[in-house]
């Protein structure tokens, strides 16, 4: 009995060697290869830490992803179409023209990123933490963004059309500019939220919160624009 305990010890060790040792294999040759041309085919990145790591202009597509580590990271430019990025923490991540077109961010942590110019046509934001990050002239056509945060966020001349924005906070958030053609806003915190120049044409803020007249009043949109009762919106040229 006691040689079978110690050779269980043994294999249990073993197996806690290749471990580590496959993460190992990981961050040094898989990263490597990741960095030097740009993909890491099939590679499982599940959990991993990479806050603060380069991989600008690195294509993900095929990559098993899932709730890594990935704050401060510099992902500019990457191609992460329809990712699995779900829970992922990108917290002060550069993701400047990253293509994350249908990607799955559910209840990522985006704080304080930078999606400048991003490509985030159809992706599933429900629950997400987008506050104070920087969307300006972002695609968000179709995305889902059902309770995320934006609180603070910079949105400017982004394009929401057909966005689902239901019981999001955009409170105090920046939407000059921005085009919400379709948009569904329903519940949606608007408190403090800066509408100049913003295109409201056929959304709908019929229950949105703590929308006044004075934020409509800088903001334009058309006869299938949905208001509270009594609100008006001066027309789009």
């Amino acid at each position: 009995m006691r040689a079978r305990a110690i050779l269980t010890i043994i294999a249990t060790f073993a197996a806690m060697g290749a471990a580590m040792s496959g993460a190992a294999g990981f961050e040094g040759a898989d990263l490597e290869r990741l960095r030097r041309t740009g993909l890491c085919p099939a590679c499982d990145l599940s959990g991993a830490d990479l806050s603060g790591t380069s991989l600008a202009r690195t294509n993900l597509i095929e990559s098993s992803l899932g709730p890594l580590d990935l704050s401060g990271a510099d992902l500019s430019h990457a191609i992460l179409r329809a990712a699995p990025l779900q829970r992922a923490s990108l917290s002060g991540a550069n993701l400047r023209q990253a293509r994350l077109e249908r990607a799955d961010l559910r209840r990522a942590d985006l704080r304080g990123a930078d999606l400048t110019g991003a490509d985030l046509r159809q992706v599933d934001l429900t629950a997400a933490r987008l506050d104070a990050a920087t969307l300006s002239r972002a695609d968000l056509e179709g995305a889902r963004l059902t309770g995320a945060r934006l609180a603070e966020a910079r949105l400017d001349g982004a394009k929401l059309h057909t966005a689902t924005l239901l019981r999001a906070s955009l409170s105090g958030a920046d939407l000059s500019g921005a085009s919400l053609r379709g948009a569904f806003l329903s519940e949606t915190d608007l408190r403090g939220t800066k509408l100049a120049r913003a295109d409201l044409s056929g959304a709908d803020l019929s229950s949105a919160l703590g929308l006044t007249q004075f934020q409509l009043n800088a903001a334009c949109g058309d006869e299938t624009t949905r208001l509270p009762p009594d609100f008006t919106v001066p027309p789009c040229d």
